[in-house]
């Protein structure tokens, strides 16, 4: 029965390689939740620190953005972070063979993601409780927003399924 100690052996090396699998996507959901809080802290933050830190700056700041707002760059923009946040996400969610995300930890990643990102349109178009924005900016925030929301959604779909 010299088979009995291989069966063993070789179910020890599949629980020993499910529980690396199995921390590495902790690692790496704990790694991506940082740094959406992070980034959600600076991007709320900085602009009113700014403010307050250095008036004369943020007066000449806006006064450029007033002068130059181009609604083309704020989309471009909005869609870059979008595109950035979503293809970040979608590497958190990266099926595997060993270990994969639930539902139950998948959507509320995705909902966050979302959350942070219009925070930072909002927090762009404020600046500081200023508004720097015009229709068209926000219209543009909001639409990059809702396509943040859908793309979330399709992202987590398919990668649980």
């Amino acid at each position: 029965m010299p088979e009995e100690p291989l069966l063993a052996a070789a179910a020890l090396k599949g629980r020993k390689e499910q529980e690396e699998a199995a921390e590495k996507l902790l690692s790496a959901v704990r790694k991506y939740t940082i740094f959406l809080y992070v980034g959600f802290v600076f991007t709320t933050l900085a602009p009113r620190v700014a403010v307050k830190a250095a008036p004369a700056a943020v007066a000449s700041t806006q006064r450029f953005l007033a002068a130059g707002y181009d609604l083309t760059v704020t989309v471009a923009f909005f869609a870059a972070a979008t595109l950035l946040l979503q293809a970040l996400l979608a590497r958190v969610l990266k099926p595997s063979t060993r270990a994969r995300m639930t539902p139950l930890a998948a959507w509320p990643l995705a909902a966050v993601t979302w959350c942070c990102i219009t925070s930072f349109f909002v927090n762009c178009l404020t600046f500081g409780d200023e508004n720097v924005g015009g229709y068209g900016e926000w219209a543009a925030a909001a639409g990059a927003s809702v396509a943040n929301l859908d793309m979330s959604a399709r992202t987590v779909r398919r990668h649980l399924a």
